[in-house]
């Protein structure tokens, strides 16, 4: 069972993990689009069509990967440093974890949460 300190805590990490991590793919995705839209500028005037298609082609394969994977990378972050209800074991998120914060019971057991 937590203690509503405890409890407040792990939902201010869960915004800390969520501010960071998304911070970082939104600058990610960002830069790295605006790095492919100048590359592809680039290579219309340097380098022939198939060519720059090709490389292009091989760099939205990257950058979809590394978003995907930082996307990943963020909903297990933020699903790891979720409060889970001590009862039943299932994770707080979103309604649940306003109805817990409210009431100090878990809204899919109605088990006691915090003291």
């Amino acid at each position: 069972m937590f203690t509503r300190e405890t409890f407040e805590r792990q939902r201010a990490a869960v915004k800390l993990v969520e501010r960071r991590d998304g911070r970082m793919l939104a600058s990610v995705s960002v830069g790295l689009g605006v790095a492919q839209l100048l590359f592809l500028r680039w290579a219309d005037v340097h380098l022939d069509r198939s060519r720059g298609t090709a490389i292009a082609g091989l760099g939205f394969l990257a950058y979809l990967g590394l978003v995907g994977w930082l996307l990943w990378r963020l909903d297990r972050r933020r699903r790891a440093a979720r409060p889970k209800c001590p009862q039943c074991g299932v994770p707080l998120q979103d309604l649940s974890e306003r109805v817990a914060s409210a009431t100090g019971r878990c809204d899919a057991c109605g088990g006691q949460v915090f003291e």
